[in-house]
């Protein structure tokens, strides 16, 4: 049987684009953003389901002819393989939730030492 775990925050490892991952499950993953205003220029679609709270600052999330407004207290699903993008414009603080958990380099990691 599995035990609780907990990751540090200074263990999180920023990713390219302002993410972190926090903690991960066998089911779901946990990552944190911190960025600044940005486009995402190209829609993408993820092989996961996404979960997210706006903690503060103020973004769009775009999908098709769709705009989501995002401000502090908001959240937001994003389904698998629905095609989007973001827009933060503004200093942006969110927590994300993946199913199954998003995994690679791209995402942030843990620190090895």
């Amino acid at each position: 049987m599995a035990g609780i775990t907990k990751l540090n925050a200074e263990d999180a490892v920023p990713g390219p684009q302002g993410q972190a991952l926090a903690v991960e499950g066998e089911g779901v993953a946990l990552r944190v953003w911190n960025e600044g205003p940005v486009e995402k220029a190209d829609d993408h679609a993820s092989d996961y389901e996404t979960l997210g709270y706006v903690i503060s600052g103020e973004a769009e999330l775009k999908s098709g002819n769709d705009t989501l407004h995002l401000t502090p207290g908001d959240s937001w699903r994003v389904p698998k393989g629905v095609p989007h993008r973001y827009v933060i414009k503004t200093a942006f603080s969110a927590i994300e939730a993946t199913s199954p958990p998003a995994r690679g380099t791209s995402l942030g990691g843990h620190s090895t030492g």
